[in-house]
């Protein structure tokens, strides 16, 4: 019987509720930790100009990337399969990453995380005007998997909290009614 009599204490206690609420918060924190470590494939990339050769990316994450950052236009990237019909609009990055490869800093602009293979990525920017940045993209490991790793973290530490509040709620109530005729 592990933790029989010292679980028990917590549980009887209304101190259980807080514990309760202390297991689901470090469940959080762990999960933003694991989901913030996703990250770092990205920042450490090591990327392949888009006019040199097809990307492979099938079964992993697919990063593009610019050496000059415009927030202020909106810029579209494609990945366009040997499939003539199968041509994928990728969705924009939610966060500027920065990864720096021989001296040049590159922006990330969009990942697609569910990447193919043979598909040759292009971006334009959408009003169409003249465009001197030069793209480039990287195939990752590791990012998908990371995230949700950082979900069943969560949801574990969740569940775990509302366990010990639960258990904590039964545990007094059992004891209440043991103590009233």
């Amino acid at each position: 019987m592990l933790c029989h009599s010292g679980c028990v204490k917590v549980l009887r206690s209304p101190f259980g509720y807080l514990v309760g609420v202390l297991v689901v918060l470090t469940g959080w924190v762990a999960a933003t930790m694991i989901a913030a470590g996703a990250w770092e494939p990205v920042q450490e990339a090591n990327v392949t100009p888009t006019t040199e050769k097809n990307a492979d990316a099938a079964g992993h994450t697919l990063a593009v990337y610019t050496d000059i950052p415009q927030p202020e236009r909106t810029i579209v990237c494609t990945a366009d399969g040997p499939e003539k019909d199968r041509s994928t609009t990728l969705p924009a990055a939610k966060i500027d990453v920065v990864t720096e490869v021989d001296g040049t800093e590159w922006h990330l602009v969009a990942l697609w995380p569910e990447g193919r293979d043979d598909v040759k990525v292009a971006c334009t920017p959408k009003d169409r005007k003249i465009d001197n940045a030069t793209y480039s993209y990287a195939v990752l490991d590791g990012f998908t998997s990371r995230g949700q790793t950082a979900q069943i973290v969560a949801f574990a530490g969740l569940f775990a909290g509302a366990a010990v509040a639960g258990g904590t709620y039964w545990t007094r109530r059992r004891m209440k009614q043991e103590v009233e005729p």
